[in-house]
């Protein structure tokens, strides 16, 4: 510190240049919206889960919802939804638009013409049954039954398939909840049971985490969605109907929206913590020497670690747009210290370099508090969340370089004699004798609400849902209404494999749609409802040879027309494909699906990653008993991994337990042995501790007794209040080490600056209660809360514990 107040105009230069070097890259900081950040790492459901939102593209999807007004009917809108759905196509980033219904897009026929390969066994004898010249009668006569239906289509289907094998195919086709339905017969699309709403989906080039190019979508789409509007207005009027609203959702409108949360978020705590902690300061002191210049440290601490990471290339993701708060919060403390410090040798006579010089132990005791806040957030890099870490390794590095900082560009900037004379004197004679006459009554009080508020530690609630991490966006809230409105399952489990053969997957896949069979409360869609293996279609074409002559089966159909009054020639589009159905040299592969743009349906089950494939089996469970029967049917099969977001909530409730207890029993090594290297001594070291001991207790147990649900983020706050607790004993005890002043003495003269330098501390994580980020908010309550309680308990029960034990530490 020495050597940088005597050259202190060369290191204020070179904190300047630092500080425009710096913003260059602060100002292109990106940040992340990957939700797998959120995602925690090296965990069997949980990657299996990441895999299948990466390779199936889940998240890439865009999802226009129409919807007619109060009083309206979705039918209403056709067209426009027709004129919307070409339009899309026609954008130069859209690949594919899905309506849902029979178009162009896809060669139906490819899948209808083989479609008794796609039936399972019971529906495959009840195919062939209907081909027997004793149901074939019957079968016709149903149809006949159908033609009187008013929905659209129904007489070209009855044409085509008089035998009913698309009401057979259809059920297996139409997927489990959760899936959007593949009807080949669809006439009317993806449309809400209330025939309200209608679903457009829109599949980019490009996935959603590049929100340049999500923005140029969004605006493309918006424009065609415009142009069509436009179009319709006029006979909208005409025909005295309201207009429907269009909306759009899906990963891209999220991206967008969760880039713009994070920047407000990250402008907006970084701000109200400055403006409460300089507010807090000038308040204290009456000087503005320390609004001017004394945050400087930190403001190149926070600079320096942003640029860091963009000159990295790391894009931030949510949870590091509170840093800035937590490190105004944070790294004040040592501004605070060393500044009541130097006023106080200023005020003994002694020069400026003289003060600084003998400011060595109190920017011992300030480096070693911030190593340990620093030291318990880094511990957040060996947790498996990435989010996590990187709020580890942003407020952690933040912090060591803002000590840095302090001890160098602080001390080379303190005010000359007069300025410092001008502030307030922040000492208080009286608080050390105080504290000293009432240490029984302290402790007393101490020990009486730590019994209750330790009981309200049994009542606080986690809950460890992944969902409680994701930022709360317009764009999600939509996805919540379509998936309620379609009728969509929210709790969805998957079945995934890998291999690089295809054929031993789809069998593993049948094998457990065999097991699962028709388990009560237990929905299950493979693999095999598109692309059966080879060996069932074997099996399929065997029986197939068997038929009757497919002449004989048309005629018995043309007779049983002719029996229902039914035009000659009616039957002849069955005819037609007869043979083809029939064909027992006919095959379904995953080549055939892709080439007759049936890719997207196949792909809902079948990816290629690299070399490998991989097949998803979709499944719900309504019971607990279901939810055994799939764990118990996945179990034969070593390539089968069971995951859906339902397991990764599981494994995370099962593992941010274990993960917690071995980063607080971590912490707490690593503060325990920091504390030990500058004490040398048992006592002093464990009496550190007391604040930190008091924050939990009382902290966390306000808060159960308050009925606060914690996130995962809010309850590995915890472990980072190890490092901040223990920081105050640290200061208190530190002076007292050598002799020379006694605890009480110690007390009067840093307990007001440990008081304001703890709520600098709170203002700073106090801006975090009001995010709009749910996991900052919680983490935000959860540290105001512990770090008030050892704060006081830093001030009042540590002093008295020492006073009551009638020897220094």
């Amino acid at each position: 510190m020495t050597g940088a107040r005597a050259r202190r105009g060369l290191v204020l230069v070179l904190a300047a240049a630092l500080t425009i070097a710096s913003l260059v890259p602060v100002l292109r900081i990106r940040f992340g919206t990957d939700v797998l950040q959120l995602m925690p790492r090296e965990s069997g459901a949980v990657d299996a889960f990441e895999t299948y939102l990466e390779r199936f593209g889940s998240l890439d999807t865009l999802y226009v919802f129409v919807e007619a007004p109060s009083d309206g009917a979705i039918a209403d809108y056709r067209d426009y939804v027709d004129a919307l759905a070409d339009g899309f196509r026609a954008l130069p980033d859209v690949t594919r638009v899905d309506t849902g219904r029979l178009d162009a897009s896809r060669d139906w026929a490819y899948l209808t013409d083989r479609q008794l390969l796609l039936l399972d066994d019971a529906g495959f004898a009840e195919a062939l049954a209907r081909m027997t010249p004793e149901r074939v009668p019957a079968q016709v006569a149903r149809t006949r039954e159908l033609l009187a239906l008013p929905a659209p289509g129904v007489k070209a289907m009855a044409q085509r398939d008089p035998l009913g094998w698309f009401e057979l195919t259809s059920a297996r086709l139409q997927g489990a909840a959760g899936v959007l339905r593949i009807d080949p017969s669809s006439t009317d699309g993806y449309v809400t049971p209330d025939g309200r709403a209608q679903l457009l989906v829109v599949h980019p080039t490009q996935p959603p985490f590049d929100t340049a190019y999500a923005r140029l979508l969004i605006a493309d789409v918006a424009g065609a969605e415009a142009r069509v509007r436009a179009k319709f207005a006029p006979q909208w009027a005409d025909e005295d109907l309201s207009p429907p609203r269009t909306d759009v959702a899906g990963g891209h409108r999220t991206a967008i929206e969760t880039e713009s949360l994070m920047r407000g978020e990250a402008a907006s705590n970084t701000l109200w913590s400055m403006v409460g902690v300089l507010a807090l300061l000038y308040l204290a002191f009456r000087n503005a020497w320390l609004v001017l210049f004394g945050t400087l440290p930190i403001l190149l601490g926070t600079l320096v670690t942003l640029a860091l990471h963009q000159v990295a290339g790391v894009q931030l993701s949510a949870a590091a747009t509170g840093a800035s708060a937590m490190l105004f919060g944070l790294g004040d403390d040592g501004l605070v210290l060393l500044f009541v410090a130097y006023r106080d040798r200023l005020a003994r006579g002694l020069s400026p370099i003289d003060a600084v010089r003998d400011l060595g132990g109190i920017g011992v005791s300030v480096l070693l508090g911030a190593v340990t806040t620093a030291a318990t957030f880094l511990g957040l890099s060996f947790m498996s969340f990435p989010s996590l870490q990187q709020l580890g390794i942003v407020v952690g590095v933040g912090m060591l370089l803002t000590v840095f900082f302090t001890l160098t560009v602080l001390v080379a900037g303190l005010p000359g004699r007069a300025w410092v004379e001008r502030s307030r004197d922040l000492s208080m004679p009286g608080l050390g004798p105080w504290v000293d006459r009432h240490r029984r009554e302290i402790l007393a009080l101490a020990i009486a609400i730590s019994l209750p508020l330790g009981w309200g530690l049994t009542k606080l609630h986690v809950d460890p849902r992944v969902e409680r991490l994701r930022p709360v966006t317009a764009g999600l809230a939509l996805e919540t209404e379509i998936t309620e409105r379609f009728g969509l399952a929210r709790d969805v489990y998957l079945v995934l494999s890998r291999g690089a053969a295809l054929e031993p997957l789809l069998e593993a896949h049948e094998a457990l749609d065999g097991r699962l069979g028709t388990t009560e409360g237990l929905a299950h869609v493979g693999p095999t409802v598109v692309l059966p293996s080879q060996t069932v279609q074997a099996a399929r074409r065997s029986q197939l040879v068997a038929t009757p002559d497919e002449r004989a089966v048309a005629d018995a159909v043309d007779a049983a027309g002719d029996a229902q009054g039914f035009v000659a020639g009616t039957f002849t589009p069955f005819r037609e494909r007869l043979g083809r159905v029939l064909d027992p040299a006919q095959a379904l592969t995953l080549d055939g699906l892709q080439g007759h743009g049936l890719g997207d349906i196949v792909g809902r089950f079948v990816r290629r990653d690299g070399p490998d494939y991989l097949v998803a089996t979709y499944a719900t469970a309504a019971t607990p008993a279901a939810l055994s029967a799939l764990h118990t049917a996945i179990a034969p099969d070593a390539r089968l991994t069971l995951t859906g977001l339902p397991m990764v909530n599981a494994a995370l409730g099962a593992r941010f337990p274990r993960e917690l207890a071995a980063g607080i029993g971590a912490g707490a090594l690593v503060v325990l042995f920091l504390i030990w290297l500058e004490f040398r001594k048992v006592g002093p070291t464990l009496l550190a501790l007391i604040p930190t001991i008091c924050g939990i207790i009382w902290g966390l147990g306000a808060l159960g007794w308050a009925g606060v649900v914690l996130d995962l983020f809010s309850v590995f706050a915890i472990l980072m209040f190890l490092g901040i607790g223990v920081d105050y004993g640290i200061h208190l005890l530190h002076p007292t080490l050598d002799g020379h002043a006694g605890i009480s003495e110690t007390l009067s003269l840093v307990g007001p600056a440990l008081l304001l330098a703890g709520g600098t501390t709170i203002v700073g994580f106090g801006a975090l209660v009001w995010s709009a980020y749910g996991p900052l908010h919680s983490l935000g309550l959860v540290s105001v809360a512990t770090i008030t309680s050892a704060l006081l308990a830093s001030v009042l029960v540590l002093p008295a514990v020492v006073l009551a034990r009638g020897r220094t530490p």
